[in-house]
């Protein structure tokens, strides 16, 4: 299974109207597509004013039939056209991860907030640096009670991996960010494997759901 993302930064002004634009946009997506589009922004972190769709998919054939299947769609491209007056100018970014340990429980549909840990391999490390990321998000899991996948990249960095946690509220993101920082278990796990198998700066990002 694969986590397919898109996200566009928004320029500034015209907050309300972009909002909106970007709603609409998603419940379009979601009248013609196979799988469930979901949409989010950043908060606290960098990218600030950043829209990402997301949605997880089997295989990169139905990624692409649902591609053509939007571009068939004149309201869907008609859509497009309008977005393009809140863009930044930025690029947009599609991006691929494939789940290695997908979280069943992360599937229910209740998230709210999601964070996102971005790391990539240190050479030599391919195989010890996946089978740590497994075991990091069933630690992370263990001490938080929530939901925790990992996956590697597909496009972007070579050698990139990913965690993905998710929760039902702000509450319970601030409750489980200080249940990891004070487990000194956790945190010599980190020290003693994490330091060897992954580059230094890894990346952390907060993403609230929008619809």
């Amino acid at each position: 299974m694969y986590l397919f993302t898109r996200a566009s930064r928004l320029g500034s002004g015209h907050l309300a109207e972009s909002m909106d634009w970007s709603v609409r946009m998603t419940a379009k997506v979601n009248t013609i597509a196979e799988v469930e589009v979901s949409l989010w922004t950043t908060v606290f972190s960098p990218g600030l004013l950043t829209l990402t769709w997301t949605a997880s998919i089997e295989n990169l054939t139905q990624m692409s039939g649902l591609n053509d299947k939007l571009l068939a769609d004149g309201g869907y491209v008609e859509l497009v056209d309008e977005g393009a007056q809140f863009s930044s100018g930025e690029a947009i970014d599609d991006s691929l991860m494939r789940f290695v340990h997908a979280d069943p429980d992360g599937a229910s549909g209740t998230a709210q907030v999601a964070t996102v840990v971005q790391g990539v391999l240190a050479p030599g490390q391919s195989v010890s640096g996946v089978a740590l990321g497994v075991e990091i998000a069933q630690r992370a899991k263990a001490i938080t009670g929530c939901p925790t996948s990992f996956g590697t990249s597909v496009t972007g960095t070579y050698g990139g991996v990913g965690w993905i946690t998710t929760f039902d509220s702000m509450d319970q993101a601030q409750a489980a960010d200080e249940a990891l920082a004070t487990d000194a278990d956790f945190a010599a796990l980190l020290d003693a494997k994490a330091s060897v198998a992954y580059l230094p700066g890894a990346t952390r990002t907060i993403h609230r759901k929008i619809v």
